[in-house]
């Protein structure tokens, strides 16, 4: 074989890592008691800010003094309005620093407010609700009158808090569900009885005339694309009853939700994906520029509307991904594909991962669970980059959830609810890990929320949420390491914020690393494998599809060179190359190019 010129495309070298590889880099609880913290932001700088709604307490000895509120701002920051609910906000440097929190007002003349979201320039995005006045808003949006009664105010502020733009939009509901693409366009789903919403050429144009059996008109699901000023692009209804989830990738909408809104039809699904017969909940993708639906799949037991429910999605150019968990079939298998990590729910409630191909296919699923009480912790609770998903739950009962060698490895509250959390492998739908967080409980019985989200500028991770509980949640050098109760105050939820990082590998582990080259890369399946390390011990050749699929293995004794002769074995497409050591010890990963 004549040795063209190297090219190669190095993957994650933790592509297919085993093990806890990350350490807490600094953990902190954050604002007062009665705390609820709605979102975590990442900066160019590597700065976190932190949206909190934080309710003012009444305790049994009177006021709580506004003092108590004051204490968690800093200096020259404006401080607690009034006896109603503020919105905290916090901004942390990339060490776990305190740099900035003040409040700013939640309870408006006629409404009331808080942020849900910013962007990835750090523009933040408010909803307005429990609106008792509907008055005209500015021009220049998609709408500065409302058409609705429950009708909300969706507003724009770039990232010092100036006011950019408001606008009406119809109802969001609880979940209040919007991302902004890359270009800066927005997507809001949720309900309306607005029945001239819909636009040509979208999915859905026309409102569908539903009555329940009290004969009271039903809303409609919908989903709106605005411009980064706030001015409508498109807009369609959906058949669905509610949609529960959104996520967007490159000018791809994905949304999940629930049942057909006329339950005797079936028009969630589309020919050529994983399911068309009926099931309770459905996937679609829809195309961002039109508005138009590229495909829809049912998920969920065929004939059964209540087996299970979906809480997030995320997506990339590897696939969609939904959490989810099921709702007591017992020995179910359905949520498991062949060679899942978890292949059956042995007691009905159990928490499922799931990975489609970007045509609506389904590649793998798994559950997580164990034969206790397993659940998703809500929306945000699944992220997803380079190759590894990112995901929070909770665990009740008493049996252990956790992989070896985890962050923490045993449950810390027996027969009562912790959060556990893991990265999965996106292309084998098993576990680099699964650890618990926290410790133990003063209040067991208390609920958590968790959730997670990727670095931007790093290899680390966050969780964040709120909890009522006092150890193991925050490290030695964490801004504030308690939860702080006001005057007779002994219980109260907290916001919590917590950084790990990757473990920096050894120089021999690096040295190892660098060492592998890979001769004639795009090739027809004839290949060579170069590397002094592998002459030292054994290693394991693997090569894997893009979905995760094993396609080939050898197990390669100590040799400096080895030859692939697979042009009869490799269709024409992208591989995943592995070598990895005799223990299974990831080593390097390339892209394998098969022309």
């Amino acid at each position: 074989m004549k040795t063209k010129n190297l090219f190669f495309l190095l993957l994650s070298s933790s592509l297919f890592a085993q093990g806890f590889n990350y350490e807490r880099d600094w953990a902190t609880y954050f604002g007062g008691t009665n705390t609820y913290l709605t979102g975590i932001y990442e900066d160019s700088s590597s700065n976190i800010s932190a949206d909190v709604i934080t309710t003012y307490l009444n305790p049994t000895g009177g006021n709580t003094p506004v003092s108590y509120y004051n204490q968690f701002v800093t200096s020259g920051s404006q401080t607690y309005i009034g006896n109603n609910p503020n919105n905290l906000y916090g901004k942390f440097s990339s060490p776990g620093n305190l740099l900035q929190a003040e409040y700013k007002a939640s309870y408006l003349p006629t409404s009331r407010q808080a942020t849900y979201f910013r962007d990835d320039l750090g523009n933040r995005y408010d909803i307005e609700h429990t609106i008792t006045a509907y008055t005209a808003l500015p021009s220049g949006v998609w709408l500065p009158n409302n058409n609705e009664s429950t009708d909300v105010i969706f507003a724009k502020y770039d990232t010092n808090n100036n006011l950019l733009w408001k606008t009406y939009i119809p109802n969001t509901g609880e979940s209040h569900n919007f991302e902004v693409d890359s270009n800066g366009n927005i997507y809001i789903v949720g309900y309306t009885k607005w029945q001239t919403l819909g636009d040509p050429g979208t999915f859905q144009q026309n409102f569908k005339l539903v009555y329940d059996v009290s004969g009271t008109l039903l809303p409609n699901t919908y989903i709106v694309k605005l411009n980064p000023q706030g001015q409508k692009l498109w807009a369609t209804y959906t058949p669905s009853s509610s949609i529960n989830g959104i996520t967007v990738y490159e000018n791809n909408l994905y949304i999940f939700g629930n049942n057909d809104i006329i339950t005797t039809e079936a028009t969630l699904s589309t020919p050529n994906t994983f399911q068309t017969a009926k099931g309770g909940q459905f996937i679609s993708k829809f195309d961002g520029m039109t508005g138009q639906r590229i495909w829809g799949t049912y998920y969920g037991t065929p004939g059964n509307t209540l087996d299970a429910g979906l809480s997030d999605i995320k997506a990339d150019e590897t696939g969609v991904y939904v959490t989810g968990m099921t709702f007591g079939i017992m020995g179910g298998t359905y949520y498991a594909t062949e060679g899942a990590y978890k292949s059956q729910t042995n007691d009905g409630i159990d928490m499922f991962i799931t990975k489609f191909n970007l045509s609506g296919n389904r590649v793998w699923s798994t559950y997580i669970g164990t034969d206790g009480y397993d659940s998703y912790s809500g929306d945000r609770g699944l992220d997803i980059k380079n190759g590894k998903l990112l995901f929070t739950g909770l665990n009740q009962g008493n049996y252990n959830i956790s992989t070896p060698g985890a962050f923490v490895s045993t449950k810390p509250n027996a027969n009562s609810e912790d959060l556990f959390f893991g990265i999965l492998n996106t292309n084998t739908g098993h576990p680099d890990f699964i650890s618990y967080y926290g410790g133990t409980a003063n209040n067991p019985s208390a609920a958590i929320d968790a959730r997670c989200s990727f670095s931007k500028s790093s290899n680390g991770f966050y969780l964040y949420g709120a909890t009522y509980r006092n150890n193991g949640f925050t490290s030695t050098n964490g801004y504030q390491q308690r939860i702080i109760y006001p005057p007779g105050v002994t219980m109260g939820r907290s916001g919590y914020i917590v950084k790990f990082n990757p473990k920096f590998l050894s120089t021999s582990e690096i040295n190892s690393s660098q060492d592998f080259v890979l001769y004639n890369n795009p090739n027809n399946g004839n290949f060579i494998l170069k590397g002094s390390v592998l002459n030292k011990e054994p290693h394991i050749i693997s090569i894997n599809d893009m979905s995760g699929k094993l396609i080939y293995s050898r197990n390669v004794q100590k040799s400096k060179e080895e030859h692939f002769n697979l042009e009869d074995q490799l269709p024409k497409g992208n591989y995943i190359l592995s070598i990895k050591k005799s223990d299974k010890t990831l080593v390097k990963s390339f892209k394998l190019i098969i022309k």
